[in-house]
Parts: structure tokens; C-alpha cells; sequence
């Protein structure tokens, strides 16, 4: 039975437009199915409203259930897809319409004359691409040292700069700022009553070794001045430990050289840290045009917040022109394990915009210039690592770039 034909003179059918009746049956007269009829819609005397041609294929019986499913299934399946095809609604004017848009890599080029150009001693440097170690932020809080020094007010430390327990202490308040330099004071008579005493039990120790020396002196004399010399030196050792524990004096932070960082660091971040590395220490805001300064890691007595899942690391940074005080958070920057690569400029060819965006001038030509917009990831010691619409070898100005700037909008007109 070939089917194909049959579709094809069923589909000839398709303008009676009663298709959702559509239906087979046996011509009449014949039970055995040799050929099939469209009971269509009837026209007004009887016959058929349209004239179909009688099929010469025969349709077996046991086919007649095949034929009427396939049939059916094909109905269905128009019936479904046919509404996806349907005209899309009229659209409506945009709501906004930009006129005349600029794009930023067409902003205008400044020409100037040569001797504009040596009058502003406009000078460039090549765009390069360097290597750089990765690094990462995190926030940092200033603490006093945790080693005292032999200077000043405190006690004198024999072990040369032992270690206390300030720098694993939680920020203090001003009230415990102040019990703390109580103690301090309290510690520094206890070190020197100490030694005024050892300095006193001396004293017979070298009577009774002169007695002695002139046989009216008895060695047990000596003896007993020995072992009292003896208890003034460990009185004096336990008031100095007891001293170097509270830390340095509080009362002199403001004359401080320098002072210690502590930062918390998440456990899971230690692995990729370079802690041997100095770190750059600064505002907590990560604008690339901070003002940093170097930072040397020391060691300190561990410390760990178990709760927080945090590490404790130590920087020691100088406190040029009182730039820190005591409980300030502060920013800390450092080093990956890895390194990553970055075009580079120097810091003086950036511009900053009134909004807080950021420039440099690309010299196209003899004398003529072009302002390129870049993203500024971090400066270190006058470098900027930048992203954004420049080449390797490119020129850019920089010196005379806020000149150029200013000549671009009219400032310098």
C-alpha cells in the first residue's frame, strides 16, 4: 500500500474546509475497502459542495486504523504549530532615542603646532607589559610593638627584646588603654625597687670577701652574702618579665618610630600568601592612587580567633610624620604566591575626571593626541598596572598630560 500517494489526494482535500471532520470510510458498496470517500459537508441538493476526485489506490481494511491515526495526528499537529506562525503584534516607538552618539574611541584628537607642543614640554614613555606578583587586600589594625626596647622609661630587657602578650590582645578601650599604663607603672617600680635591692645585697658580698681576704672573715659569711645576691638577680628577672608582658609604654605611643599591624587572615587564604614578603600599608579603600608604605613581617606569639576561622600576621611599618595611632584599621596588601602580567605606565601619564574616571593621552603622531580611558589596578613605586584601550609600545604622555587635558575642554584656553 502506498501511502505517500494517499496522503497526497488527502491532502487535495483540504479546501472543504470541515478538516476537524474529516474521517475514511469504505466507498459504498464495496466491503472490502478498494477505495475510500470524503463525507464532507453536503451542499444544499444533496451532493457534495465540492468535487473531489475518487481515489483509484484501495485501501485494505486492517490499513484503514493506520491511515486514520496518521491522519489524526497530522490534524493535531497543525492545529498546534500553526498559532507560533502568527503575526507578531505591531511595535511601538522606542521610548528614548539617542541622537548623534559619540563613542569613546572616537572622541576628538588634539593637534597642536610644534611650538605649542614644546612650550607645554609634553614628554612619553612606552606602554610596556611587565610581570607582577599577584596580591591581595586585607584589613589590618595598628598595635604597639610586642618587643620592648632598652630606651626610654621601660625596663632594661636582658634577653634582648622579649616578647609580651599585647599583640594577641583584642583592640583595647580608652579606660583599658589607661588600667594598662597603670600596670606599666606599677611594673617599671617593681623592676626598679628590684634592682635598687640587688644593688644593695652587693654591698656585704663585698665586705665579706674583703674580711675574708684579711683572715677576719669567715666564709660562710660569703656565702650568705652570695645567695642573697642570688635572690636580688631573680627578683630582678621576674619583675622585668613581669614588665616586658604589658607591652611598651603606653604613655610614649605618640613618640612612636614605629608600630606593629596585626592582620587577620582567613586559614584558607595562608597557602597562597608570600608571608616572608613585605607587605604596602594604607588606606582601607583600594583606590589605585593610595599612598602606601612598606611593611616588614616579624614574628610575634601566635594568635588565632578560632571562631572566625583567622590567623594573626604581623607587619612592623614606620610611623612617618604620625601618620598611624594606636587601634587604627588600616589596609594591608600582600604578595601572592603567583604572579600575573599587565600592561604598565607610569603613575604621572593617569588623569583622574571629575567623576573619578581615568585617562592617558596617547600620542598618535607628531603632535597630534588622542585620550584613551584605562582601568588602574594597582600602583606600586610609581608604576601603574592598567587595563583598557592601549597596546604594548604605544606612546602616552607623561608630562604635560593635564595640559593636554585642559586644552581638550577649554581650561587652558
Amino acid at each position: 500500500m502506498k501511502f505517500a500517494e494517499l496522503a497526497g489526494q488527502i491532502a487535495a482535500h483540504d479546501s472543504c474546509g470541515d478538516r476537524l471532520r474529516f474521517s475514511l470510510s469504505p466507498q459504498r458498496g464495496e466491503d472490502r475497502g478498494e477505495g475510500w470517500e470524503c463525507p464532507c459537508a453536503l451542499g444544499a441538493n444533496g451532493t457534495h459542495g465540492h468535487h473531489h476526485p475518487s481515489p483509484s489506490i484501495p485501501l485494505p481494511v486492517e490499513g484503514r486504523g493506520k491511515l486514520a491515526a496518521t491522519c489524526t495526528h497530522f490534524i493535531l499537529s497543525f492545529l498546534i504549530v500553526a498559532p507560533l506562525f502568527a503575526a507578531e503584534p505591531a511595535k511601538g516607538p522606542p521610548p528614548a532615542k539617542v541622537e548623534k552618539p559619540v563613542k569613546e574611541s572616537e572622541l576628538a584628537n588634539l593637534t597642536l603646532t610644534p611650538e605649542a607642543e614644546k612650550r607645554l614640554a609634553i614628554t612619553t614613555a612606552a606602554v610596556e607589559r611587565r610581570k607582577f606578583a599577584g596580591t591581595r587586600l586585607f584589613g589590618g589594625e595598628i598595635i604597639l610593638p610586642a618587643r620592648n626596647s632598652t630606651n626610654g622609661n621601660s625596663a632594661v630587657n636582658t634577653n634582648g627584646g622579649a616578647q609580651s602578650i599585647f599583640s594577641i590582645l583584642p583592640s583595647l578601650s580608652s579606660a583599658e588603654l589607661v588600667r594598662l599604663a597603670q600596670a606599666q607603672i606599677d611594673a617599671d617600680g617593681q623592676v626598679d625597687l628590684a634592682r635598687v635591692q640587688l644593688e644593695g645585697t652587693k654591698v656585704p658580698l663585698t665586705r665579706a670577701e674583703r674580711l675574708l681576704n684579711d683572715k677576719a672573715g669567715s666564709e660562710r659569711a660569703v656565702d650568705d652574702a652570695k645567695l642573697q645576691v642570688a635572690l636580688g638577680e631573680t627578683a630582678l628577672r621576674t619583675a622585668q618579665a613581669r614588665r616586658d608582658l604589658l607591652g611598651a609604654p603606653v604613655l610614649d605611643f605618640a613618640n612612636q618610630k614605629s608600630f606593629w599591624v596585626r592582620v587577620p587572615v582567613y586559614v584558607g587564604d595562608i597557602a597562597r600568601l608570600n608571608t616572608t614578603a613585605p607587605a604596602r600599608v594604607g588606606p582601607l579603600s583600594p583606590n589605585a592612587g593610595n599612598v602606601t608604605i612598606p611593611a616588614q613581617p616579624v614574628s610575634a606569639p601566635p594568635s588565632a580567633n578560632a571562631g572566625a576561622g583567622t590567623v594573626d600576621l604581623f607587619y612592623e611599618v614606620a610611623n612617618t610624620n604620625n601618620a598611624f595611632r594606636i587601634g587604627q584599621r588600616v589596609g594591608v596588601t600582600i604578595p601572592l604566591h603567583e604572579e600575573e602580567e599587565s600592561l604598565v605606565v607610569p603613575w604621572s601619564a593617569v588623569l583622574h575626571d571629575i567623576n573619578g574616571g581615568t585617562w592617558v593621552y596617547e600620542k598618535l603622531a607628531p603632535q597630534r593626541y588622542a585620550r584613551r580611558r584605562v582601568q588602574v589596578k594597582r600602583v606600586i613605586d610609581g608604576i601603574a598596572a592598567v587595563a583598557g584601550g592601549l597596546n604594548v609600545g604605544a606612546n602616552v604622555a607623561i608630562t604635560g598630560a593635564a595640559e593636554l587635558f585642559g586644552t581638550e575642554f577649554g581650561v587652558g584656553k
